[in-house]
């Protein structure tokens, strides 16, 4: 699909498995196809697991215990239009697709005066991990916010979880603050937290957006 003024396609309603979005990307000398789409209620099951998988994990999120279907779906419907929940997906030779995480463009604050600020967050089943869907998954969101008309960027990390920090400030985020010993995770490791925050209104070099292809 043709990109126009640097703004990627916007994304509409739609039911499971339609409406893909992809991009080919080379990861360890190899032509790796992710894609992406809407999240729908059928997606509710997966993006549960992989969030849980996390919250097992440790040093990634805030919550202690894993959530239940029921909280990830009321999750999912709170992204009303331009907010949004986006699932990605790695692509076989014989074209069968895999789950292998989610993202979402959220509210940063429920203020009117905050309209056009967002808050960007990503979570990578932990076997595809380093292998180019965070980078993906961040290329995308950054993609559909401009195109949702946002102004700000911003991502709220953990500061220890280095690949994290390096993946936004290698896309042009700035840090504007960090709280000290802000929050536990399911292992009881009390974790400091680093703001970041993206202006959207220039398209510069590093945060430029890239073509994706409607499938």
């Amino acid at each position: 699909m043709p990109m126009r003024e640097g703004r990627g396609p916007v994304a509409a309603p739609l039911t499971h498995g339609q409406d893909v979005r992809g991009l080919l990307c080379r990861y360890a000398g190899t032509m790796q196809q992710f894609r992406y789409r809407l999240a729908t209620v059928d997606d509710v099951a997966v993006i549960t697991d992989i969030y849980n998988e996390a919250v097992m994990a440790g040093g990634s999120t805030a919550d202690t215990v894993p959530v239940t279907y029921e909280a990830r779906r009321r999750w999912i419907e709170s992204h009303v239009d331009p907010y949004a929940v986006f699932v990605f997906e790695t692509i076989a030779g014989d074209g069968e697709a895999e789950e292998v995480g989610f993202g979402a463009i959220s509210v940063f604050y429920d203020r009117p005066g905050y309209d056009g600020v967002c808050d960007l967050a990503y979570y990578v089943t932990a076997r595809w991990q380093r292998r180019g869907v965070g980078r993906f998954a961040l290329r995308t969101l950054l993609n559909e916010c401009r195109a949702r008309a946002m102004r700000k960027a911003c991502a709220i990390i953990f500061s220890d979880n280095t690949a994290s920090n390096a993946l936004v400030e290698s896309f042009g985020f700035e840090p504007f603050g960090e709280m000290p010993e802000a929050a536990y995770d399911s292992r009881g490791v009390l974790h400091d937290m680093s703001y970041w925050c993206l202006d959207l209104t220039p398209l510069d070099a590093k945060g430029a957006v890239e073509g994706i292809a409607r499938r």
